[in-house]
């Protein structure tokens, strides 16, 4: 099985001289006692320009995605985490990819 995949504009791959420091923000953006603090996080794939990653969590093997321009509350606290979504396989992780190409795409398109 082929877990690779094509980045697609918007998503571009993160610099890994940043990686450290985006790491530091995402473990801080969220609560100590979340169950992602004890996890080894690793965010792979960032929007151009937005703070949204696709992260690796290399502890369960699994990807999400992170979007912290929607956060929510977390368990009825004041504490606000970035809104999360686990990806179910790499298929999905690259459908995602894709319907977020076509529709910036889509934007710039001449009528």
């Amino acid at each position: 099985m082929d877990d690779s995949l094509e980045i697609k504009w918007p998503w571009e791959m993160i610099w890994i001289e940043y990686a450290d420091e985006i790491i530091a923000q995402l473990k801080n953006a969220l609560p100590p006692d979340h169950e992602l603090q004890k996890h080894d996080l690793f965010p792979g794939i960032k929007w151009d320009r937005r703070p949204i990653f696709i992260v690796d969590d290399d502890t369960t093997g699994k990807r999400i995605f992170m979007d912290f321009e929607k956060m929510r509350r977390w368990k009825k606290t004041k504490f606000k985490i970035p809104t999360m979504t686990v990806f179910k396989n790499t298929a999905e992780v690259a459908e995602r990819i894709e319907r977020d190409h076509l529709a910036e795409c889509a934007k710039y398109k001449e009528d």
